[in-house]
């Protein structure tokens, strides 16, 4: 180990990076979108691990355009010898050391989350289950946990388009308070992990506020926002449609506790990729947890259909 050097990038050496090898197309680590369009124009969120003039472990961090920090390390090649997990944790303990630093703060947390991306079928497949252990054991004795498995998901108007609701109507979710309340609601008991964490450390109306903020600093903006009313006038939910660095997306989605059982969030799903095509966007990238059977189900139902999964570590 004393004969690694860890260390950022630069602009006049980003072909590093690639030199440990392509990135991959399918696998573990594999994402949907070229890297060149995920907005890494950052090198210095750029580390690599370098033996002599060989690259031997690299990782990428990703932050929104404007971003003074990264949220997520979204690619991390711990290395293929046989010290290749030490050289991994070394690298990430080297990067998140410079990284986060006293001012840092983000949405996700006190630090990057590590997000690796996964083949839909990576539990089926040895070498995908060796890759996987290798990062997660290097994450670990960086000081990351495992957080959750997300299924990622994706649905096309070739897919077929679901018919509207009959039975909610939907209006503009623009007053704050409105859409704090609901959300205050859809937290309790929700199966979202993300949703729980935040519901132990800060409360209901706390993490209702702090998904509020969030929400409304993605690129896709608010005015696709909806509440759902069903025919009592009632509010039984909402949807926070939304577009991210790359894509359309649902930026939060949910359902009062208490009309939960009736499918409602098939209605409210449905009223979002009206939306959506409405506005002519070309494809719509989701995700839910592993653990929120009735969400995976809702999705399902409605059409998507599952690109890969994701766990995430933070």
């Amino acid at each position: 180990m004393s004969d690694l050097i860890f260390r950022p990038l630069t602009a006049d050496d980003l072909h590093l990076f690639h030199a440990y090898g392509p990135l991959p197309a399918s696998g573990v680590g594999a994402r949907h979108a070229p890297f060149e369009k995920l907005g890494y124009d950052r090198p210095d969120w750029l580390w690599v691990a370098l033996r002599g003039e060989e690259v031997v472990a690299r990782a990428a961090f990703w932050g929104p355009p404007g971003a003074e920090h990264p949220f997520s390390l979204d690619w991390f090649d711990p290395g293929t010898g046989p010290d290749r997990v030490e050289t991994g944790a070394a690298l990430l303990r080297a990067a998140y050391a410079a990284l986060v630093t006293p001012d840092y703060s983000s949405p996700v947390g006190d630090r990057p989350d590590f997000h690796l991306f996964l083949p839909a079928d990576w539990h089926d497949r040895p070498d995908a289950v060796a890759d996987v252990a290798d990062r997660v054991e290097a994450a670990e004795r960086a000081g990351l946990r495992h957080s959750v498995e997300r299924l990622n998901l994706r649905w096309i108007p070739e897919y077929g388009l679901p018919p509207r609701s009959t039975r909610l109507t939907f209006t503009p979710a623009d007053d704050d308070e409105a859409v704090i309340d609901v959300l205050t609601r859809i937290t309790e008991g929700s199966l979202d992990a993300w949703d729980r964490h935040r519901l132990a450390e800060q409360g209901p109306r706390k993490t209702a506020e702090a998904t509020l903020e969030d929400i409304a600093d993605f690129p896709g903006g608010r005015h696709r926002w909806r509440l759902a009313h069903d025919a009592a006038g009632d509010v039984v939910g909402i949807t926070m449609p939304t577009r991210n660095a790359t894509t359309a997306t649902i930026g939060y989605i949910g359902v009062d506790p208490a009309y939960r059982g009736r499918r409602y969030v098939d209605d409210l799903v449905a009223e979002t990729l009206h939306i959506f095509t409405a506005e002519g966007e070309p494809e719509v990238r989701d995700s839910t947890d592993v653990g929120n059977a009735p969400m995976a189900a809702s999705f399902a139902r409605i059409g998507y259909r599952i690109t890969g999964r994701r766990l995430i570590m933070i």
